[in-house]
């Protein structure tokens, strides 16, 4: 028995269609488990990835993670936790919430991972940066001068390893702190990335050690 032509399109077509649909990827989904700092609710998370290296040598591999985790909120404040894969204790510090801005204490952040070194104010998600910073040699510069001071930065990109962050807010360790450079990478709604930068000197040689924790 002849199949008419038209039918073998048809099958063709549906077989087509059929094998389109088993290959369309699904969009991924936003996940409400991430720390936000717009919309906070206890349990959101962010997870860091921890590398502490000598500049200009091999990216190590992560030897342990950082978990950010919001454990209290109220409408002027947000209670985090930080814990760590690789020890027992964590620490838990509070960020007064402010219009447009999150107001994080040297007090309560002296013990921080993450925001030890950050010496201004706050952290300002509305204010539009002033300065456009590129990374190399394990800091930021803003022309040719390393990015330090009491104001806000755009990052265009930052690639780290297999990552890239596009059109980020920074900013720097303030007041000027001898021998460490501090960078807060982030957007309106979670920190993206720490990265602190300090130089040594043993027998006239410098070397200059980073750690960086970056969001997974």
């Amino acid at each position: 028995m002849k199949i008419p032509a038209f039918s073998l399109l048809l099958f063709a077509l549906l077989g087509f269609v059929a094998c389109e649909k088993e290959n369309l990827q699904p969009e991924p989904a936003l996940n409400p488990e991430r720390v936000n700092f717009q919309a906070p609710e206890v349990g959101q998370f962010n997870t860091f990835e921890m590398f502490s290296y000598a500049c200009g040598e091999a990216l190590p591999e992560a030897p342990s993670t950082l978990t950010l985790t919001i454990t209290g909120v109220t409408e002027t404040e947000i209670e985090f936790t930080e814990s760590y894969s690789s020890r027992t204790d964590s620490l838990v510090f509070t960020a007064d919430r402010k219009p447009g801005n999150l107001l994080i204490s040297p007090e309560e952040r002296a013990s921080s991972s993450l925001f030890f070194f950050y010496g201004s104010d706050s952290l300002r998600f509305m204010a539009p940066p002033v300065a456009s910073l590129q990374y190399r040699d394990c800091v930021f510069y803003n022309g040719d001068e390393k990015f330090t001071g009491d104001y806000v930065a755009r990052v265009p990109s930052f690639t780290f390893g297999d990552t890239n962050f596009r059109n980020l807010k920074s900013v720097s360790c303030v007041p000027v702190i001898l021998d460490l450079d501090g960078y807060l990478l982030y957007d309106e709604h979670s920190l993206k990335a720490s990265i602190s930068t300090s130089t040594s000197e043993f027998g006239g040689e410098e070397t200059t050690f980073t750690t960086v924790y970056l969001l997974q």
